[in-house]
């Protein structure tokens, strides 16, 4: 524990020695205000934190992972004050990119082959932080960041066999973390947060049980300027297509999705076959706050990668599946068409909004219909999109189906908005179609 602890102190050492470095230039350089007035103008902040963290076995076989670890963080964010309207409606949310590193095999120190199978991990993720009270010196907020991950240990056959949880380098990175954020001067802020990080590459390389780790931290943030008075804007008297006007209307969002998934832990040896993952989804969602959404949806997902299960194998007459007879109880097999692995899928979703930036948040259930289909995942699943408006009602989605933290597969692909109606603007004498994207 000596060396863990010499490792945190220089961690936290770092991080404090970062932070007090960029106040100190910013001081000297009292001219910056002048050469680059977005510094002063967008309430930019500096914030350096020191993490301790433990492993969540969310699977028998990373149960060996049973240690704490060291981590460090530094992150360049603004603090929003209004500009946008919907900014104001949630609190003024913290907008910025984190830098992470994590130890991960520093403190095995009864089993340092184990400690060494995991190595370390960097991650660079764009991050929102959401307020959860109104009060400016002494806030509870919500982060929540997207990003890519690089893991410097991972899976292999004959080095690495015991890394049983990624099966690559680069993967995604995810954060979620509860913070108290508490102000000491007008321009420095301490942070204390509990969170989780996850890193998967959303099953394109197996293995992929995905790395989850729980973290407390400790950190100091600071303004390189004096912050700004938050702006309190009246309503606009015209919205963008991404916003509601505060009319009572439905919506139905139709996507398509493709992804792909490799499935060489199942096959054996070192395949490098990736099969395709077809989703088609509709949502009917209804308004009910300027910026949310809710409603439910189904969708169709076709996953080739299926006919690796048991009981399945493909040659060159097609797809078969070998099933007990239910009137002879004896095995038989069968031919089938890929499109018979098609699996039928229930959500309820919720949807938030920042511009033409939404989240989309799914819990759903997969619902056997024939007797070919095989959710050897189980029959609940999670799923989490973003969109992003690229045009009036058309938009670019990006999402991960998950299984209780395993990721099954990641998809990407366009969609498009149909409105319940339109309405009559008297004013003008003109039809304008209702709020787009949220």
């Amino acid at each position: 524990m000596s060396n863990f602890a010499v490792y945190i102190g220089m961690k936290f050492s770092k991080a404090y020695s970062a932070v007090l470095l960029l106040m100190m230039l910013s001081v000297s350089f009292k001219g910056w205000s002048q050469d680059y007035p977005w510094l002063s103008h967008n309430n930019i902040m500096v914030e350096a934190r020191g993490h301790v963290g433990i492993f969540w076995h969310h699977h028998f076989e990373m149960q060996k992972f049973n240690a704490s670890y060291p981590a460090f963080e530094a992150s360049i964010y603004q603090h929003t004050f209004g500009k946008k309207e919907w900014e104001t409606v949630y609190l003024y949310p913290y907008i910025g990119v984190t830098f992470y590193h994590a130890n991960f095999g520093i403190n095995f120190e009864n089993n340092h082959e184990v400690g060494e199978a995991l190595g370390s991990a960097y991650a660079l993720y764009p991050f929102i932080n959401y307020p959860l009270n109104p009060n400016e010196h002494s806030q509870l907020t919500f982060k929540l960041g997207v990003g890519l991950g690089y893991l410097t240990k991972c899976f292999d056959n004959f080095e690495n066999y015991q890394n049983f949880s990624i099966g690559s380098h680069v993967n995604a990175a995810v954060n979620l973390s509860f913070e108290y954020r508490q102000r000491i001067t007008p321009r420095f802020m301490g942070v204390a947060s509990l969170g989780l990080t996850h890193f998967s590459n959303g099953s394109t390389k197996l293995p992929n049980y995905g790395l989850n780790t729980f973290s407390t931290a400790l950190g100091l943030a600071y303004y390189l300027r004096d912050p700004r008075i938050n702006m309190t804007p009246t309503r606009r008297p015209e919205y963008k297509p991404f916003e509601f006007d505060h009319k009572h209307w439905l919506c139905l969002d139709l996507n398509y999705g493709i992804g792909f998934k490799n499935v060489s832990q199942t096959l054996g040896g070192d395949s490098t076959e990736y099969y395709h993952v077809h989703d088609i989804s509709a949502y009917l969602l209804a308004q009910f706050t300027q910026y949310s959404r809710a409603g439910v949806g189904l969708s169709l997902v076709l996953d080739l990668s299926d006919q690796t299960l048991p009981d399945h194998y493909v040659d060159q007459n097609g797809i078969h599946i070998k099933k007990v007879d239910p009137e002879t109880q004896q095995q038989k097999v069968y031919d089938i068409h890929a499109l018979q692995m098609t699996k039928l899928n229930f959500n309820l979703c919720y949807a938030m909004t920042m511009d033409r930036l939404s989240y989309y948040f799914e819990f759903g259930w997969h619902l056997k219909y024939n007797p070919f289909t095989d959710l050897s995942k189980g029959n609940i699943y999670q799923k989490v999109s973003a969109r992003y408006q690229i045009h009036d009602n058309i938009y670019a989605h990006l999402g991960l189906m998950t299984h209780f933290g395993r990721a099954d597969y990641l998809c990407f692909g366009l969609g498009y908005r149909f409105n319940q109606k339109y309405y009559l603007n008297h004013e003008k004498g003109t039809r304008h179609h209702p709020p787009g994207l949220h």
